[in-house]
């Protein structure tokens, strides 16, 4: 090789070189979430943005889309599965992807935050990523998306009894509606998009969520009771495409990991802070609020559990058995 050629290889080498730190530099995933920027998933993946940019010393960053911006949470899963979205967070859609993972959505499964902890940081939180990866979705955080109370304007909701007829507003799970079916409701679908102006149409009498929903979308507008009935909680999966995770090096891929825990932790310490004080915050905005007999309403969806297992098979019943073993003493 003639000097010339060994000085223009050389050349081109370093350019090469320079060009992949540029591109190292520049590496921005977009990330999905259906909340806006109040929402307990929007602010953990700011804190994860955060973190990860802290961790690689700018080398990974995000963009955050809030409202749905790139899709709904059934979009977003296929996006990720078919590399057009890099993250996203997904609640109950997940099971339209992996339907074992009903599992964590089944009513009292979990005793509380502290079981959560057991239950995802352990054997089932392994269960969990191991069935989503197979999905080409790397769970990288399991955000808090906080325990499910119950609204409307029919009457405060104090036993099962109490649901009798009044009309709820789920999210797109069979199960979901089941469960509220099961109580005497008369439970449908529909779009969190539409439900204020559904609730304030009288379309639907009430609706099920975390109670940080109730002040972030204005919800005491147009809701007379708050029940605090904590029948499920919420898990938030932070996914980001397998494909796109194992393109990283192997140092991006812990600061990942790491940044998830945390999003994480900071999710559950909103979580926290909203069960304290947005009770009282829509208490004064004029809703009446009431603690719900968590015993009756516990009794009456046991049965629940054994069918849906049932129809589930096996595996469900071994992540059920995973959540159960993890509860505290």
């Amino acid at each position: 090789m003639t000097e010339y050629w060994k000085t223009t290889c050389a050349a081109v080498a370093v350019s090469a070189l320079a060009a992949g730190a540029a591109t190292a530099q520049e590496t921005t995933f977009r990330a999905n979430m259906p909340g806006n920027e109040e929402s307990i998933a929007y602010k953990s993946v700011e804190r994860f943005d955060e973190t990860l940019n802290a961790l690689t010393g700018g080398a990974v960053d995000l963009e955050l889309f809030a409202n749905s911006a790139l899709g709904d949470q059934e979009s977003s899963l296929e996006a990720m599965q078919t590399g057009l979205l890099d993250m996203a967070t997904v609640e109950t859609p997940i099971t339209s992807v992996v339907p074992v993972l009903g599992a964590t959505a089944l009513p009292y499964i979990f005793s509380g935050r502290a079981h959560v902890a057991a239950a995802l940081d352990g054997a089932a939180g392994d269960k969990i990523e191991e069935m989503l990866v197979d999905k080409g979705l790397r769970p990288v955080a399991f955000l808090e998306g906080g325990f499910r109370q119950i609204t409307n304007n029919v009457r405060p909701i104090v036993t099962p009894a109490d649901l009798e007829g009044v009309k709820i507003r789920t999210p797109g799970s069979a199960l979901r509606i089941k469960i509220f079916n099961s109580y005497g409701a008369n439970a449908s679908p529909l779009p969190f998009s539409e439900l204020y102006s559904a609730l304030q149409t009288g379309v639907f009498d009430g609706q099920e969520n975390p109670v940080i929903w109730a002040k972030s979308q204005r919800f005491y507008e147009v809701q007379d009771y708050l029940s605090l009935t904590n029948h499920l909680y919420t898990v938030t999966y932070l996914l980001i495409a397998e494909d796109t995770f194992q393109a990283l090096s192997e140092e991006h891929r812990q600061a990942m990991l790491e940044a998830g825990a945390a999003a994480e932790a900071y999710s559950v310490e909103l979580g926290t802070q909203a069960d304290e004080e947005i009770a009282a915050f829509l208490a004064e905005q004029g809703m009446e609020v009431n603690e719900a007999d968590i015993a009756a309403f516990t009794e009456a969806s046991t049965a629940i559990w054994t069918e849906w297992a049932a129809e589930q098979g096996a595996e469900a019943q071994e992540l059920i058995d995973l959540i159960v073993a993890a509860r505290p003493e």
